[in-house]
């Protein structure tokens, strides 16, 4: 009797096991993902193109939003989210932000992910209430790496929740945005970018209160550090970053 009990255990351990290696060998690996919603929030001269993505496949993977922005359909801006790792069904929120003046848009909402994209629908969107703005940030300090920037900004007051947006780069580039909580007189940023293929370039980033009171933007010639430069430059600004 024990004999046949110790029998019975042993097939339906085994068959447990067996049943689990079948059950993950016909998994499917599949990249797939789904715009749950996409929204233009415009407040004065900022608009904040928000949007929630979810990992629908069965497959882990990065994922970053990018947003295209037309005027009389001529393409005015190209911004880029920040990118973000999703897991099989994972929700996430990705923000791009985009500063202008009066008039009519049509934006176009595209998520790049594990090597897909999927596009949003095209949306219209007016800008018609407007501030206008106190010039009171300073950009010093700019330097260029492999993929990424470093820069200083001097702030004339203490500014809460603002926004740096890349403008003005080659088109085939990828240039994150970043939001700062706070500015108090000075602050050490930096951004990633992602070239397909280097070449020195000029590059426009706008400095933004979300609330469109303040903004100030400069023009700078990206060129690598060379040598020794390049290697006292990286100790510096790390440590600024740091501290």
């Amino acid at each position: 009797m024990k004999l046949f009990l110790l029998s019975i255990l042993i097939f339906l351990i085994l068959t447990k096991i067996v049943f689990s290696i079948i059950l993950e060998v016909n998994i499917d690996e599949e990249v797939k993902g789904k715009i749950i919603y996409e929204t233009q929030n415009v407040s004065k001269n900022v608009v904040n193109f928000k949007s929630e993505f979810n990992n629908i496949g069965s497959v882990a993977y990065k994922a970053r939003a990018r947003v295209f922005v037309y005027n009389d359909s001529k393409l005015v801006f190209s911004g880029w989210s920040n990118e973000e790792i999703l897991m099989p069904g994972d929700k996430k929120t990705f923000n791009i932000y985009f500063y202008s003046y009066p008039g009519n848009y049509e934006s176009k909402l595209r998520f790049y992910f594990g090597n897909e994209f999927i596009e949003g629908n095209k949306t219209n969107f007016e800008i018609n209430e407007t501030l206008e703005p106190e010039d009171i940030f300073e950009i010093k300090n700019f330097r260029t790496y492999d993929n990424y920037v470093v820069f200083d900004i001097l702030s004339k007051k203490s500014v809460n929740n603002v926004l740096i947006i890349p403008y003005k780069y080659p088109v085939s580039w990828i240039f994150e945005q970043k939001k700062l909580e706070k500015i108090d007189y000075f602050k050490t940023v930096s951004l990633n970018y992602y070239p397909s293929i280097w070449k020195p370039t000029s590059l426009t980033i706008a400095i933004v209160a979300e609330d469109g009171k303040y903004f100030s933007e400069k023009t700078i010639e990206m060129k690598k550090e060379e040598g020794i430069f390049k290697i006292f430059y990286n100790i510096l600004d790390s440590l600024k970053l740091i501290l």
